[in-house]
Parts: C-alpha cells; structure tokens; sequence
C-alpha cells in the first residue's frame, strides 16, 4: 500500500517555489492536517528549520524539536503553514512527533487563526 501522510508526521520535500520570507528549497515539514484529508493529495504541513528568526520566537510561532527525541532537529515554523500537494512534491515520511509536540503546534496554529 502506497504512503499517504498522517497528522504527525515528519516528511521531506521540496517547498519551491517560495517567494519572499518563505522557506525554499527542500526541507522537512511537519503535517497538521488527519490522513483522510491527505488522501486526497493535499496536505497542510508545517517547514521545519534548523534555526528559527529571532521574530517568530517573539511571537511564539515556532516549537522546537530539540529534546523531543524526534531524530530531526530543528524549530517547526507554524506561521508558515502551507497546503501542499505531497504527491507532486514527492513526499517521503522520516519518522512521527510526539503527541506533545503536535498538540503544541496545533495550539500555536489555533492561535494564529483564531485569536
């Protein structure tokens, strides 16, 4: 059965094109969104960056992976949430987040939205 990405999970792809302060190139990406939505072909992710602007961590925008035991490192930008078509993209899972880092990204998101 083929990959179909899951609300948790850490894929690799490719975030171009991008313009401005967007992420570019190929990046991890945490997903938001539950894999019946993704099974559709679209998914809402979350780049992952080795370093986080000293903005975001103002605004509390990111959570950071480090000490999550999670193999990928790095700051989970949640300002930058994108819907994306994994498929085109060639997604490829790396591995799943903890049930408290997702639960702290949804807050965040739920935040950027809704307050």
């Amino acid at each position: 059965m083929a990959y179909t990405p899951d609300r948790g999970d850490i894929v690799h792809l490719q975030f171009d094109p991008a313009s401005g302060q967007e992420m570019k190139g190929p990046h991890f990406g945490l997903v938001v969104s539950a894999k019946a939505f993704n099974s559709r072909g679209l998914a809402m992710i979350c780049p992952i960056s080795q370093g986080a602007a000293a903005s975001a961590r103002t605004y509390g925008t990111v959570v950071t992976l480090m000490g999550s035991g999670t193999d990928t490192q790095g700051a989970v930008h949640c300002h930058q949430l994108k819907s994306l078509d994994w498929r085109g993209r060639k997604a490829k899972f790396k591995e799943a987040v903890p049930a408290t880092i997702m639960d702290d990204v949804a807050a965040r998101i739920e935040a950027i939205l809704f307050e």
